[in-house]
């Protein structure tokens, strides 16, 4: 698979979009106008630099980031499907979400044999573990896709939940590999441990505050 020309230029670019989408669609008033508008921006950023970041793992051969971007693009457009689960793509989505995750359970867990069975022990300059770790995460996501997937008639507290968390971890994984991959374009000041891990704490804490607050927050009366 070839690598188009600037390719790798525009998928930082929209890198840089989508983490501009995501701190604002946090930061903003959920369900308003301004929250909208940034988590549709969001969802398009996140979903072409997935996609984006797919091709370049596959043209450069890079095993490991093609699962990691599987995996950001499985919790995005299924966070997504959570949000609209009145429209049949929505409703297609959830109900396929098992079969997707489930699939990179099986390749993350097969990089981890082919990294334990190379004469060095690694592949992608990474040991087993850290193929197996991708397929135990992938493993959570299925088991949650089975789950959600049962429900007859998720309720909007379920749903919402879903939307919130999933959105966040495929934030999280942008952030991350952000600031810890491509820190090279920032301004060596902000290249210090404090300044680098700084927003990928905030997206965490975020996400977890958000999705726990709406898992647990009492129905309104009436």
């Amino acid at each position: 698979m070839t690598e188009p020309d600037l390719l790798g230029d525009l998928h930082f670019w929209i890198g840089c979009g989508a983490i501009i989408a995501g701190f604002t669609a946090f930061a903003s008033r959920k369900g308003e106008g301004v929250h909208r508008k940034a988590g549709t921006l969001f969802v398009v950023c996140m979903g072409l630099l997935a996609l984006s970041g797919l091709w370049l793992s596959l043209a450069r051969e890079i095993l490991f980031t093609v699962f990691l971007s599987a995996i950001s693009f499985h919790a995005l457009i299924t966070g997504w499907a959570a949000a609209g689960h009145h429209s049949v793509p929505c409703r297609w989505i959830s109900r396929m979400a098992p079969l997707a995750s489930g699939l990179v359970v099986l390749g993350a867990a097969a990089g981890g044999m082919m990294a334990g069975a190379s004469p060095g022990g690694v592949l992608d300059d990474l040991p087993p573990e850290a193929f197996y770790f991708l397929a135990f995460v992938s493993a959570v996501l299925c088991g949650l896709d089975v789950l959600y997937a049962r429900m007859p008639a998720p309720n909007h507290r379920a749903r919402l939940t879903r939307h919130l968390w999933r959105m966040g971890f495929s934030f999280f994984l942008a952030t991350g590999i952000f600031f810890f991959g491509n820190n090279h374009v920032l301004p060596e000041i902000l290249r210090a441990p404090f300044f680098l891990t700084l927003p990928v704490l905030a997206v965490a804490s975020w996400t977890i505050v958000y999705a726990v607050r709406t898992r647990f927050r009492r129905a309104a009366p009436g």
